[in-house]
């Protein structure tokens, strides 16, 4: 099944359009399935001061503008929390707008915003309703920093996948054979858990992944928001594959279905 809160998080990493009318849908953290839009009275971008002294500069283009901005978005909910978006704003050559009249001449420069925090933060897996507080907090810790540091993020992440191993009471320590007690690695973890928690497989397989993505978070700076957002994706797919419990009550459901070969309970 797809996961649409990914979908819509990949989306706007990629960048707000400058026309507010043409912000994609930002998924609401205090309602389920809520959308957030902005306030237009509450945006505001400014140039920054030392884009402004670029100016004199005789190779001066406007794609030389950097500077922030900042918005309220409010749910289509109202009794929902206002959310407040911080990012970064620059000008660049934007594709042609189809849904504008043609006009001959270069193409336009458009504002680019690249959101850099949401306050409160913006909700990561489908999941969290359902999945251990630990491992919730743990997410929630990497909702908080992933526009700003994705690094910092899928450190989180595979912090997550550790308090999962907590909560399925994997082991954290062994012992060996000259008695010395040493900590499990995650990887070693996850092994453990796919052999003594086979139903669970799958699930291990996808956290081996946020392992890896954890692993290079921890150590380089080298991961993008769209890298994190696939370790995101694979953590909520584990912890639906654990804990959501609503797929066994569907083939509960389907196997009575079949049992009175499609017949009606009220017509028993």
């Amino acid at each position: 099944m797809a996961n649409l809160l990914t979908k819509d998080l990949r989306t706007i990493a990629r960048g707000l359009p400058e026309r507010l009318q043409d912000w994609p849908h930002i998924p609401c953290p205090t309602g389920a399935r809520g959308s957030l839009l902005p306030v237009h009275d509450s945006y505001v971008a400014e140039e920054s001061n030392t884009s402004k002294s670029w100016r004199e500069h005789d190779a001066w283009d406007p794609d030389w503008i950097r500077g922030a901005f900042h918005c309220f978005l409010a749910c289509s909910k109202p009794t929902c929390d206002v959310v407040r978006v911080v990012g970064e704003m620059a000008v660049g050559l934007g594709d042609y707008d189809f849904d504008e009249p043609y006009t001959q001449g270069p193409a336009p420069y458009r504002e680019v915003l690249t959101p850099t925090l949401f306050i409160p933060a913006l909700p990561l897996v489908e999941s969290r309703k359902f999945c251990p507080e630990e491992v919730g907090d743990r997410v929630d810790a990497a909702a908080r920093v992933l526009w700003l540091d994705p690094s910092a993020a899928a450190n989180r992440l595979r912090a997550a996948a550790e308090a999962l191993m907590d909560d399925r009471g994997v082991i954290r320590r062994d012992v060996d054979r000259k008695g010395n007690a040493f900590r499990l690695t995650l990887d070693r973890r996850i092994a453990i858990f796919k052999s003594t928690q086979p139903q669970h497989a799958d699930a291990a397989d996808f956290l081996l992944a946020v392992k890896w993505i954890g692993n290079v978070g921890s150590h380089d700076d080298v991961l993008h928001i769209k890298d994190v957002l696939e370790g995101v994706e694979f953590l909520d797919h584990a912890l639906s594959l654990i804990y959501d419990e609503s797929r066994d009550e569907v083939r509960k459901r389907a196997s009575e279905v079949t049992a009175r070969k499609g017949q009606p309970k009220t017509s028993l």
